[in-house]
């Protein structure tokens, strides 16, 4: 059976809105990878290696309900972990750790024990000096249009 916009939409709205995950009353967190590696529904969160240059810190989208939408361009219902302020911005505050490479991110639960997702930087950010600074991307997770069946 082909399942429904509108139940769609529920699926991404009830993720978006479980407070048991991604709407939790205790921020997620969102860290920086500095080794390669490859995202996986089963990644271990353990086994991934952060950033550690002077200035940086684990970056938490506003506790509580995340943004739902359907994408127009790709018609794929998307929830988007809100923006901190600031936005997903990272920069370099010394030279300590430097330089290394940034491949990527994940996202975990407060505890940084539960992963809820990770992604690729299009290209490696190359930090070599103080000052230096970069946004990830708008985080989202899509949902296939005819998902589930």
């Amino acid at each position: 059976m082909t399942p429904s916009t509108a139940l769609q939409l529920q699926i991404a709205t009830l993720l978006a809105d479980d407070t048991t995950t991604l709407a939790s009353a205790t921020a997620l967190k969102v860290h920086l990878a500095k080794a390669p590696f490859t995202p996986a529904p089963n990644l271990d969160p353990t086994t991934l290696v952060a950033a550690d240059f002077t200035g940086y810190a684990n970056l938490s989208p506003p506790a509580g309900v995340q943004l739902v939408y359907q994408d127009p361009v790709t018609g794929l219902y998307t929830v988007e972990l809100k923006e901190p302020a600031g936005g997903w911005h990272f920069q370099t505050t010394g030279i300590t750790n430097l330089p290394q490479n940034i491949y990527g991110w994940w996202v975990t639960d407060n505890t940084s024990a539960i992963l809820y997702g990770s992604g690729l930087l299009d290209t490696p950010v190359p930090l070599t000096a103080s000052g230096q600074g970069f946004d990830l991307p708008t985080l989202t997770y899509a949902f296939l249009n005819q998902s589930p069946q």
